[in-house]
């Protein structure tokens, strides 16, 4: 993995000389080391049957996707509602892997012929026209039962650990282990802190949810 990233980090700084406005998180993505909540979903794939489909929700700039790719998922589905990302994804796999990834520009869930293996979304926060904290509940549970009940969903979280303003995360986004497993009452649910604040602007968690 670390041959891997280190790859993956050159083709971000290369990708960096050439783009003007980049957020200022992609910058970890060139760092020697590889961010926690990448390095994470590497711990919890890395067994998995390459054999299982993937749905990624938000692909952003693809470095969550090509990781998937080098772990060696088979069937990989990734939505990005950004059009411009879209292609900044599939231009990355393509140059990495020689492969054409499946990269779709819409916003997700959209209705698909099977019942994704596993769900993921991290590092992407949505809740466009979401003004409650019950509203934005719906929207995970919706998310996770939008084509039938993965066997796992890999979602990552602000954490309700702390209080600050923060104008990118509503308080009412914050949720904490007892909400999420309110949830998913039937599904064994594993977490682990990817941020913290106030090392980090905000805490993170991703919860791993299995039926």
């Amino acid at each position: 993995m670390e041959q891997f990233y280190q790859l993956l980090r050159r083709y971000n700084y290369d990708f960096s000389l050439k783009s003007s406005d980049l957020p200022s998180w992609f910058l970890q993505f060139i760092e020697p080391e590889p961010p926690l909540y990448w390095k994470t979903v590497f711990e919890i794939l890395k067994n998995e049957n390459k054999n299982k489909s993937i749905v990624e929700i938000g692909s952003g700039y693809g470095n969550v996707t090509a990781l998937l790719y080098y772990l060696g998922f088979q069937k990989i589905i990734s939505f990005e509602r950004s059009e411009k990302l879209t292609g900044t994804t599939k231009q990355k796999i393509q140059e990495l892997f020689g492969i054409n990834p499946d990269v779709i520009n819409k916003s997700y869930p959209q209705p698909l012929e099977f019942t994704p293996d596993i769900l993921i979304q991290l590092n992407c926060v949505y809740s466009d026209g979401i003004t409650c904290k019950q509203d934005y509940i719906q929207q995970i549970i919706r998310t996770h039962q939008a084509n039938g009940k993965p066997g796992m969903f890999i979602v990552e979280l602000i954490d309700s650990s702390f209080k600050m303003n923060h104008v990118d995360f509503p308080d009412f986004v914050r949720m904490n282990e007892f909400e999420v497993s309110e949830c998913f009452p039937e599904c064994l649910i594993k977490s682990y802190v990817t941020y913290k604040y106030p090392v980090n602007k905000t805490s993170k968690r991703i919860f791993v949810i299995c039926k």
